[in-house]
């Protein structure tokens, strides 16, 4: 079983993250793989991230990403900081550096 992470895991997360905060939506969804395709269309992840913005204020910065490997995919846990909350961005990349799982968490996982 390979438990190496991918390499460049933290810079994909950081990326992705980015075109997040400045509403790249197309370029988020792109990176998806089939599942998540179908399952979170650039319209309803770009109402997740306006849902966020409207707890929590504007987006202000990003943390280290944190990369781990599980089974067949790696994950990243990446600290966002926004203008009233903190959230954690944990992403999952396949080998071929699609994008597996994407969910925006409350406060900072350690």
């Amino acid at each position: 079983m390979n438990t190496t992470p991918l390499s460049g895991a933290a810079e994909l997360a950081a990326s992705t993250i980015e075109d997040l905060a400045s509403g790249q939506w197309a370029r988020v969804t792109e990176q998806f793989d089939p599942t998540m395709r179908d399952g979170l269309p650039e319209d309803a992840l770009a109402a997740a991230w306006a849902q966020i913005v409207g707890l929590s204020g504007a987006f202000e910065r990003l943390g280290e990403p944190e990369v781990t490997r599980a089974g067949d995919v790696t994950i990243t846990n990446t600290p966002l900081s926004f203008e009233a909350g903190d959230y954690t961005a944990r992403i999952a990349f396949r080998d071929d550096r699609t994008i597996a799982g994407l969910h925006i968490l409350e406060g900072h996982m350690s």
